[in-house]
This record gives C-alpha cells, sequence and structure tokens, in this order.
C-alpha cells in the first residue's frame, strides 16, 4: 500500500477503511471476491505501522456454513471436540471448533489491498465533517480526504451505565509453546481449565493443541481488573510445569476485549458511514466472540453494495441481551460464582446446545432447559433484580398505561379489588410519601425547633383552607381545583422538561377535566355529598353539557400534544380516556399515584440528593401523621366519605403545592 506522496494533497476516495482489524479484513476479502474493489479508490486509515501476529481468531460451525462465510482457505486448525477439563469432554459434531491466525487474515488482506490502488495513512483520524451530500471530510494528519463511503472499526465508547448494567474485561495472555515430547490431543480443545488461582476473578486457561508437541496455551480473565504481565508469567508458568515436561515458549498472545452491557456510544454520521466490528455491537459481550458474527456481516455488507441497497442490520432479540445482562451482571458482583456457572452449565447441558446457545440460535424452550440446569437461586435473584431496576428506567407513563390496561382487564373478571389494594398501598406509601417530604424541600430548617415552627405553620395553611371550606364550599372547590390543576400540570412539565406556565396549567386543567367530565354521574354523586354546594348545583348539568366538556376538553389536550410533539401528553389522554371505563376514584388514583406522585418522587430524590431509602425514613413520621388524619376524619364522616375524602385531601394538599412550587423553583429543568 501506498502512503500519500503529498501529505498536503487533497484525495477522494469512493471506499475508506478505518483499521484494518477482523470486521474491515473480512469486508474487503468479501468485496474482491465480488469485484467490488475493481476500478475503486481506496483509503486506508490505520495508526498501527505493522501487522503482528498477537491474536488469533477462533469460532464454531458447520462445514457447510465455513463454505459459506468463504472462510476454508483461512483455517489453519480445527477440532472435533471442547473440553472442560475435570469436567467434561464432548464431540460437537456437525460443528468444529475453528481456528484462524491473525496473521494469515492479515497477509491475505495485504495481498488483495496490493492489487488495487490504495493509500495508507498512518495516523488517527481527525475531523469529521459533510459539506457535500456524496462525501465526507476528514482530516487526517495534514491532510484533508473526501470519502463516499467509510467503514469505520475502531474501539467504541461506551455511554454512562445504568444499576443493571455492568462493564468488565476480558483480558488473556498466552504462550505458543513446544514441547520436547508428544502430550498433546490434537483432536481436542480446552475450553476451560478452572485448576488455577481466581484471583477474585473468574479465570481459566485455554489450550488449542495445534499439533502433539505444539500449543497455544492462554490465560484468561473475565473482570474489572486486567491482567498484569507479572502476575500472567507467573500463573501460566506453574500451569504449564504441571505438564510434566520442558518446552519453549515461541511465540505470545496478549490482548484485552470489552465485556459489556452498556450501550455503545457512537455518533450517527448518516447512512454512508458504516460502523463494524465492535463498535457496531457484533461482539457477544457475554463471551468476547465475534469473528462468526463479523464474517456474516462481511457477507452482509457485501451482498447490500453489491445491489447499490442501504446494509440494515438486525436487532438483537432482547432475551439474549437480557441472558447477557445477567451473566456480567453475576460476574462482576460475584465473581466467585463464575467457575461455578460455567462448570455447571458444561457439565449438565450438551456442549452442542450450550454453542447453539452461545451463537443466540435456541428456542425459548431450550433455553429455559439450560437455565434450569444452573444455580437457580443467584440467576432469579440476579433476573428480580434486573426487571425491577429496568422497569425503573422506563418511562414513567409506562406504569400507569399498563396499570389501567390490567385493571380494565381484572374488571371483566370481577377481581379488580386487587387494583384497588394495589392503589390504597400506592397511596398510603409514595402518595401521601412524597407530600411527606416538604420539610425537607424548606431551606430554613436546620433544627428541632425551625422543623416544629414548619409544621405549625404547614398545618396553619390546611386549617386555613378548611376554614374556606367551611365558610364557602363553593370557593373552597373551585380553589382546590385550580391549585391542583397547576400543580400536576407543573409535575407533568417538570418531568417531560417542558417550559412551566400557562400552558402547564392549562394542562393539568385538561386532566382533572378527564377524570371529571368523563365519570360525569360519579362527579355528580361526588359534589352531592360535598356539604352546602349552592352555585355549582348539580341540577345544572345535563349530558349534553357533559358531552360538550369532554369534546372541549380532548380538544385542548391534542391541541396541547400537537404544540408540543408529545408522546407523552397523548399517551396521557389514551389511558385517562380507557380509565373512563373505570371507577372515578380508580382513574383518580391511577393518575396521582401511578404518574403524578411517581414523578415527585423522582424530582425529590434528583434535587434532595437523597436515595428512595433515606427518603422513606425521612417522610415516614408525615406519612403516619397524614394517614391518621384522613382516617380520623373519615371515622367520624357519618357515611359521607368521599365529600369528605376530598375536603381533607385538599386541606393537606394545599401547603404541599406551596413547598413544590418553591421546590421547583430550586429544581430548574436540564436540557
Amino acid at each position: 500500500m501506498k502512503q500519500p506522496a503529498n501529505a498536503n494533497a487533497n484525495s477522494v476516495y469512493d471506499y475508506l477503511f478505518i483499521g484494518l482489524g477482523a470486521a474491515n479484513s473480512l469486508l474487503i476479502l468479501n468485496l474482491y471476491k465480488n469485484g467490488l474493489l475493481d476500478g475503486k479508490t481506496i483509503a486506508v486509515i490505520d495508526p498501527s505501522s505493522k501487522f503482528t501476529d498477537d491474536r488469533t481468531f477462533c469460532f464454531w460451525s458447520t462445514r457447510e456454513e465455513l463454505v459459506a462465510l468463504n472462510l476454508e482457505e483461512l483455517v489453519s486448525a480445527s477440532w472435533d471436540n471442547i473440553e472442560i477439563a475435570g469436567v467434561t469432554k464432548h464431540n460437537i459434531q456437525p460443528l468444529k471448533y475453528y481456528h484462524i491466525r491473525g496473521v494469515d487474515l492479515s497477509n491475505k488482506t495485504k495481498e488483495v489491498l496490493s492489487l488495487n490502488e490504495v493509500i495508507y495513512y498512518p495516523y488517527s483520524i481527525g475531523v469529521i465533517e459533510k459539506t457535500k451530500p456524496e462525501y465526507f471530510n476528514i482530516s487526517v494528519g495534514d491532510s484533508l480526504i473526501y470519502c463516499a463511503k467509510v467503514f469505520d472499526s475502531r474501539p467504541p465508547s461506551y455511554c454512562k451505565l445504568q444499576k443493571n448494567q455492568s462493564h468488565i474485561y476480558q483480558s488473556f495472555f498466552g504462550w505458543k509453546i513446544k514441547t520436547i515430547r508428544n502430550i498433546f490431543d490434537t483432536t481436542s480443545m480446552v475450553m476451560m481449565d478452572f485448576k488455577i488461582p481466581q484471583s477474585d476473578s473468574t479465570q481459566f486457561i485455554y489450550i488449542l493443541p495445534f499439533e502433539e508437541d505444539r500449543a497455544l496455551v492462554e490465560l484468561t480473565r473475565f473482570g474489572e481488573n486486567k491482567l498484569s504481565k507479572e502476575e500472567s508469567l507467573t500463573i501460566l508458568s506453574d500451569y504449564v510445569k504441571q505438564l510434566g515436561v520442558d518446552f519453549e515458549i515461541i511465540e505470545h498472545e496478549v490482548g484485552i476485549i470489552p465485556m459489556s452491557s452498556g450501550k455503545i456510544d457512537v455518533p450517527d454520521l448518516g447512512l454512508d458511514w458504516i460502523n463494524m466490528g465492535t463498535r457496531a455491537n457484533l461482539l457477544k459481550c457475554s463471551t468476547g466472540y465475534a469473528f462468526h458474527a463479523m464474517a456474516e456481516d462481511a457477507i452482509m455488507q457485501t451482498e447490500a453494495i453489491k445491489a447499490n441497497r442501504l446494509s440494515v442490520r438486525v436487532s438483537r432479540k432482547g432475551r439474549f441481551v437480557f441472558y447477557d445482562r445477567l451473566l456480567l451482571k453475576l460476574l462482576s458482583k460475584t465473581s466467585e460464582q463464575g467457575k461455578n456457572i460455567f462448570e455447571t452449565l458444561f457439565k449438565n447441558v450438551p456442549m452442542v446446545n450450550v454453542l447453539k446457545f452461545m451463537r443466540e440460535k435456541t428456542n425459548f424452550s431450550e433455553e429455559l432447559l439450560i437455565f434450569s440446569k444452573l444455580p437457580k437461586r443467584i440467576f432469579i435473584e440476579a433476573a428480580v433484580k434486573d426487571i425491577i431496576q429496568e422497569t425503573f428506567r422506563l418511562p414513567i407513563i409506562t406504569l400507569p398505561i399498563a396499570f389501567t390496561l390490567i385493571t380494565i382487564l381484572l374488571s371483566w373478571y370481577n377481581i379488580e379489588f386487587i387494583s384497588w389494594v394495589v392503589l390504597a398501598l400506592g397511596f398510603l406509601t409514595i402518595g401521601l410519601a412524597h407530600g411527606a417530604l416538604d420539610h425537607l424541600t424548606s431551606q430554613k430548617i436546620l433544627n428541632s425547633k425551625q422543623l416544629f415552627y414548619f409544621v405549625i405553620g404547614y398545618l396553619s395553611k390546611a386549617v386555613l383552607f378548611a376554614l374556606v371550606w367551611w365558610l364557602s364550599s363553593d370557593t373552597g372547590l373551585v380553589i382546590f381545583i385550580l391549585f391542583s390543576a397547576w400543580h400536576f400540570g407543573q409535575a407533568d412539565f417538570k418531568e417531560w422538561r417542558f417550559k412551566e406556565g400557562s400552558s402547564s396549567f392549562f394542562w393539568g386543567l385538561v386532566v382533572l377535566m378527564m377524570i371529571l367530565f368523563f365519570h360525569g354521574e360519579e362527579f355528580i354523586n361526588i359534589l352531592q355529598q360535598i356539604p352546602n354546594l349552592s352555585y355549582l348545583s348539580v341540577d345544572k348539568m345535563s349530558e349534553k353539557l357533559f358531552l360538550g366538556l369532554q369534546i372541549l376538553t380532548i380538544s385542548g389536550g391534542l391541541f396541547l400534544a400537537m404544540i408540543y410533539k408529545s408522546k407523552y401528553i397523548l399517551l396521557t389522554l389514551i389511558y385517562l380516556l380507557l380509565a373512563s371505563m373505570l371507577p372515578l376514584l380508580m382513574a383518580f388514583g391511577i393518575y396521582f399515584v401511578g404518574q403524578h406522585s411517581i414523578s415527585g418522587w423522582k424530582h425529590l430524590s434528583v434535587g434532595l440528593r437523597k436515595g428512595s431509602s433515606t427518603m422513606w425514613v425521612n417522610s415516614l413520621p408525615f406519612t403516619l401523621g397524614g394517614a391518621f388524619i384522613i382516617f380520623y376524619f373519615l371515622w367520624f364522616a357519618a357515611g359521607n366519605y368521599i365529600g369528605i375524602f376530598f375536603i381533607i385531601l385538599s386541606c393537606l394538599s394545599l401547603p404541599h403545592v406551596f413547598s413544590m412550587h418553591n421546590f421547583y423553583r430550586l429544581f430548574p429543568n436540564k436540557k
């Protein structure tokens, strides 16, 4: 390959390959075989100045797959049997375990590239722009090059890990040795031999016997801490000495592979900038295997170019992402379990089935059978934690939608009491609890005396509003609806990161009106149970009036959804509309607990910088106090439960709305 004659020259290329690792090398070979490199201008960017043989590539497949992947001539060794030392040994026919030397793949790629006009840039990539639709502009060293299609195989970076995600490393250090006498069984490779110190990680010896007196003996570690050269030399030396034969080291192999269940963070540079290899998420993070997937992907990319169409990768099935996440979590947090997990797996499950599972070619029933053979307790615990953490990562609106649909289903079978119990628990815990943290949102409370005055002031506001109800129920009801609308709208807009103001207030009104006007009879019943209403007379409310108000409310909500282009507003409208099939209190409870209270709890956690467990403890005295007040007055309500409940709720809500408004002013939206 040629280096650019003029470092300042501007050049135009049809294909640019960033990196000449396995992914791009396999693609180049397939493009060449299909005549797709003929007449093309090609550039390679790779800061590495030479090809080395410190890597091997292994995979398993049938003979037919091997031929279809165009890999047959690259294979240097293969095995019919896989052994887990001290545990089991399996014949894997019709599969074989294949080995390709890194230098053979590199030399073949160089040979193909030498037949074409290729410019090699031994630099790191610089600034990337696209000033013209047909070209990328890339600075490389002192040059500016233009490329129509780019294949990028640089190592990726990863997004910040979520709680149920893990990032560990597969680090390895190996020797290719020659022994003075024949000791290796060339029909069987050793995938794992755990008879070495685990060193607070999961580590094993991997053996590829090429000849009876030649083999690759490699130490591999799965763990957060990478192998160092010193400890690798010690462990390898001790292991090979146990073979009881003199040897010489012919070659070294060393490397590190990321094993991450986190999301890969790569920019979207357009359809003609194609990520390859690990950057394209082709590495199976729980095993470190990627070569077979990269070979399949190279054929897919070649076929797309040949047909002049876009290449579209098929997303991984979600359950395999889940399995990988579980295993990585166990390997990172309970590394001492790794040896037990793998030895149990290979002892109890046929090797062919395991290999099929590792290639993600099994069906769900086969996977259940595999997991039934593994240590159940640790996997069940990990699975439950993962599901809970994944649930909390979903948008908050997912919960009320799901709860609404489940409650409708339960009502068909007359067992909706289950939903009532769940809602009651939700109200008595998070519903009351998120309002029982108002003492933490005040900047003035520094000691018990100030806390006492805060409580007195808080209750005084509630008592004053109770006085308003006593003087004029109509005024109390209107004020309650208005400040509730303001509060609900403010919390939702805070969650959705919209600017608060008149629009958020309008949204809060839409929510309340959706709940009330789509339950006309129950709304009238509630009004009838509120003592001393006069102007808001139920006699003035007709079916036509409710129908008009329903249409007006829906129209207002759709208008906001359109203005803000918000799926969250639209989804809220949908589930509130579905909730019209349920009782009014159920519909209100679903919104209040499932959307409003959970959002408020989340905002308080972030703003106060406190975890949920700490917040529960802080809220408990006031939660119990609020629950006592509600039950006390309901006990003496003489059957008028609904009306009294709403009055008490409004009195306790008023000071909470003021506290949260002040808190939100100190808790700006983060764009």
